[in-house]
């Protein structure tokens, strides 16, 4: 940290470097090795690098962006900056969404750990979570309540040591699995053609989001989201980004190669390949099959406490998001109320955890869920590009480049998890128009606003790439022309 004028400190390229590499660990890690040796097998490393590259792109994008408006919580605002609230609602509806549902992914993580650590089919039954398991879901999801409503001082004194936890525990998986590879004479045959045949290119660019790979590397935002705070933020927001992904890239391909080599040879074999390799706790279960209990209790502390630590903290943030939406009119304004002891709106809490809690209650794993919340990250990545190509129109062919790539990513999603997403956000664009209809109009709002959920929804309709590559480039330099943003920042405010 540093310090500038009038005394206000400063975050350094350092500590805005670690702060985006440690947020990029979170439940991701847990499962997404697996995941993706069942997607992409061999490719599976070009699957990391893809997603990485692809992340890069995005945040690039959101440093030009800082560049000109180096605010707090830059993505979410980008679109806003650039156009304005009304054309940014999408965007900023599916940040809020796609954190609140962090939360309830959090809680199915540790459930689904703590079902292998009881060795029981009562939380867990042909790899989806019981009734069972969804109450055990939801009772750390309202643990995760309890921590927002009273235990904000304790959290953060604990903070630095679930930090340390975070960082240690995949570091030292890794080197402990690395060590049983290089021990052994077989692990190298998992990587034989004949077990590796079936797949290719698609299956890496699938495995992007079907595998975690996004969801993994969300954090990568977070020293963008600190841009008003980062010293020297135009040299040092880029910098950090690039530093963070790449450092948690090699962190992740070092876990991928650990995971594929230290699998057992003869189970690989047994079960037809890695599509057919599927443990409920990846990492636990395979170092309890390898003897390697140590490792399997630490494996099971950091089950309960990083994807812990992350999900109060994303109640919080998303709490706080609904607030600051309720208090501009983007959402009803009795959630706008703060509470006069606690200084924190339990309005917004209470129906975040709500709406979290339903979300858990109808999903069956961790996998599931999380692509459902990666689409909302791809959505608010969108905003970014968009944004870049309005302020700065040099940069609008790689702009479009970078959206057009996420048009792609988001039709490998499950068609209903494509529905679901598209769905939701239409509904949450209903309540917004029906709260301002009177003051702006349904005209303004229908030029403004329909035209990204249109694009959301031709998506879904139409699943051939290359139709939606060229579609997506056309939209993109659409929306991000001088005519249609000078007509947007006409109408700037509400």
């Amino acid at each position: 940290m540093g310090c500038a004028k009038g005394g206000k400190k400063r975050v350094s390229l350092l500590s805005a470097t670690l702060l985006s590499a440690t947020c990029m660990i979170g439940s991701g890690w847990l499962f997404s090795a697996q995941l993706t040796a069942n997607y992409a097998g061999n490719w599976a490393f070009g699957a990391w690098i893809l997603a990485a590259l692809l992340v890069l792109m995005v945040g690039l994008c959101l440093s030009r962006v800082v560049a000109f408006y180096p605010v707090r919580g830059a993505l979410a605002q980008s679109s806003a900056l650039s156009h304005n609230s009304i054309f940014g609602m999408p965007f900023a509806f599916a940040n809020w969404f796609g954190t609140l549902m962090v939360v309830a992914t959090e809680a199915q993580a540790t459930t689904q750990y703590l079902s292998s650590a009881i060795d029981s089919s009562l939380l867990i039954d042909n790899h989806t979570l019981t009734p069972w398991g969804k109450l055990l879901a939801l009772s750390i999801l309202f643990v995760y309540l309890l921590i927002n409503y009273y235990g904000i001082r304790f959290l953060a004194k604990i903070n630095n040591v679930v930090t340390v936890l975070k960082i240690f525990t995949p570091t030292f998986a890794i080197v402990v699995l690395l060590i049983v590879v290089f021990s052994s004479d077989t692990s190298g045959s998992n990587f034989s053609i004949d077990s590796n045949q079936e797949f290719g290119f698609g299956s890496a660019f699938s495995a992007v989001i079907g595998a975690g790979l996004i969801y993994s590397f969300n954090g990568f935002q977070i020293s963008v989201a600190f841009a008003s705070e980062i010293k020297h933020p135009k040299r040092n927001i880029p910098l950090a980004v690039t530093l963070s992904i790449t450092i948690m890239t090699l962190v992740y391909l070092a876990l991928q190669y650990a995971f594929m080599a230290s699998v057992p040879n003869d189970l690989l074999v047994e079960n037809g390949g890695w599509q057919g390799i599927n443990f409920d706790s990846p990492l636990l279960d395979l170092a309890t099959l390898l003897g390697l209990h140590f490792l399997a209790m630490i494996l099971l502390a950091d089950s309960v406490i990083s994807p812990s630590a992350s999900g109060y903290t994303y109640l919080g943030a998303s709490s706080r998001i609904l607030f600051a939406m309720a208090s501009v009119g983007q959402m009803p304004r009795w959630l706008a109320v703060l509470d006069p002891v606690h200084n924190l709106s339990r309005r917004s809490m209470l129906t975040n955890w709500l709406i979290a809690a339903v979300v858990l209650a109808h999903a069956d794993s961790w996998a599931a869920l999380m692509v459902i919340v990666s689409g909302y990250h791809i959505v608010g990545y969108m905003a970014a590009p968009i944004s870049m190509g309005a302020l700065e129109p040099g940069t609008r062919y790689f702009g479009a480049a970078v959206f057009a790539v996420l048009g792609v990513l988001m039709i490998t999603i499950t068609s209903s998890s494509l529905l679901l997403v598209c769905a939701s956000l239409s509904v949450l664009i209903c309540i917004y128009a029906s709260l301002h209809i009177a003051s702006i109009g349904i005209k303004k709002l229908s030029v403004l606003v329909l035209p990204f959920i249109i694009y959301l929804w031709i998506l879904y309709l139409i699943q051939y790439t290359w139709v939606v590559v060229v579609f997506s480039f056309a939209f993109y330099l659409l929306i991000s022309s001088k005519p249609y943003v000078k007509f947007c920042r006409v109408y700037n405010k509400l």
